[in-house]
């Protein structure tokens, strides 16, 4: 409410006059005494009108101060309300943000624990999937100023996640066990067969990837888990990768093949690892 207008306006002008007026009449009765003569009776008739309009008028001006004040006091209390939900939402995302290092320190332990021997990264942020790229590959946080280095294994506590593929000063481009370009060595561990992890984009649609050259002869089924086979220097032995879904035979030879399920929900990372050395790196299957 605007009550400089309102002061400003004929309304406004006209209250004053009747107070004017019915000031003048109450002087008049005070001098006059207790009696009312005629006059003062035919006064009051006159004026009844205007003490009408006059009350009227004042019950409009106290009613619009009423809302002005307590519009006042609904901005200043929501001035402090959204002042409070600020500091709020900043203590949540710090919680948040607390949340998430726990968990990335709590996986890095876990990967500690079962390689004792190796050199890990800090704990790496996911930044960001590549555009375009049905494979889920993405960017870290970290690169070769911080230690990361090309072809390093990428990892969490579930399992294998991938590869370093590209490296800036600091940040790196990861390649998922899901892409074609990736090959591991891979063993099911329930059987012994081994053969390649390999992705295809016909199973990496739906976050899944391929063991491919088992045995025609080979056993495996559904449910079994595959791990690193460590054959060839490029990734530590016995690290998880995933849980074979459906087994097949491929069109072109006798060689089965495996759909495997990575033991990592790629579409969920919020932080891996990179694995700067290990048992075993660089070394191929039967070196001394």
């Amino acid at each position: 409410m605007n009550l400089n207008a309102f002061f400003r306006s004929a309304k406004f002008r006209v209250l004053l006059c009747v107070l004017a007026l019915l000031t003048g009449i109450m002087l008049y009765s005070i001098r006059s005494g207790a009696q009312t003569d005629r006059f003062t009776r035919v006064l009051h008739a006159v004026t009844a009108p205007f003490r009408h309009a006059a009350s009227a008028i004042s019950g409009e001006v106290n009613e619009r101060l009423d809302t002005y004040y307590e519009a006042k006091a609904y901005r200043e209390e929501n001035a402090r309300l959204r002042e409070q939900n600020a500091i709020l939402n900043q203590q949540l995302i710090g919680y948040d943000d607390a949340i998430h290092e726990r968990d990335a320190l709590r996986d890095q332990l876990g990967i500690k624990e079962k390689l004792a021997d190796s050199v890990l990264s800090e704990p790496c942020k996911v930044l960001m999937p590549l555009t375009n790229d049905m494979t889920g590959s993405f960017q870290i946080d970290m690169g070769e100023e911080d230690g990361i280095t090309l072809n390093a294994p990428v990892i969490c506590s579930a399992g294998l996640v991938g590869v370093v593929t590209e490296l800036s000063p600091h940040y790196a481009t990861v390649t998922t066990i899901l892409s074609p370009e990736l090959s591991v060595g891979a063993v099911v561990l329930e059987t012994g067969d081994s053969g390649i992890i390999e992705g295809d984009l016909k199973y990496a649609a739906d976050g899944r990837t391929k063991m491919i050259y088992l045995d025609e002869d080979s056993t495996v089924k559904p449910h079994d888990l595959v791990i690193t086979a460590g054959t060839t220097g490029l990734f530590p032995y016995g690290w998880p990768i995933g849980n074979v879904t459906e087994t097949g035979i491929e069109s072109t030879s006798l060689a089965q093949y495996a759909v495997v399920e990575p033991t990592v929900d790629l579409s969920e990372l919020d932080t891996v690892t990179v694995l700067l050395d290990f048992k075993g790196k660089g070394e191929s299957f039967g070196e001394k």
